[in-house]
């Protein structure tokens, strides 16, 4: 029973991780539809130490549902959180965690899907920054002699005008 609600209070202590996770991903989307460098930079800092506060909450609720699973008579290495509610006794408990695990993959999710909005974000800006440097840096002249070796290509600033 103590070490259902050591897990309880672990897992409510990562929905708390990851809703804090959940808030710098939408700060994180504004930054970068605004293009403020130096807020991103902050935010990546702030959800770099929420990532490590989220592993070691991840690997204390892994001591704890080992330590209760070998207490019930089970061995192995990692166990799904259905695999604790089929031992679980107590139906209030039992409860309890099956929503705490809810929130905690509803939040999960969400987090992902913004990480992935975030990601498009950066691949556009990246390919925008691409294009405009192409268009601007010249490229390269062809090596060699005679007709054939004049300029591949030209560039904007190489135009005359």
């Amino acid at each position: 029973m103590q070490a259902l609600n050591q897990l309880i209070e672990t897992l409510e202590m990562m929905i708390g991780a990851h809703s804090r996770l959940l808030q710098i991903a939408k700060e994180k989307r504004a930054t970068l539809v605004e293009g403020n460098i130096q807020g991103l930079q902050t935010l990546v800092y702030r959800e770099s130490s929420c990532a490590d506060e989220i592993q070691k909450l991840e690997q204390k609720r892994k001591e704890i549902v080992q330590e209760y699973m070998e207490n019930k008579g089970c061995s192995s290495h990692l166990y799904t959180i259905e695999e604790v509610l089929n031992t679980v006794i107590d139906q209030a408990l039992e409860i309890k965690i099956n929503l705490i695990s809810k929130q905690l993959r509803d939040l999960v999710y969400e987090i992902t899907h913004i990480n992935e909005s975030n990601q498009q974000l950066i691949q556009t800006s990246l390919s925008y920054v691409q294009f405009a440097m192409g268009i601007l840096i010249p490229k390269e002249q062809a090596i060699g002699y005679g007709p054939k070796a004049a300029k591949r290509y030209s560039s904007l600033l190489d135009a005359k005008i």
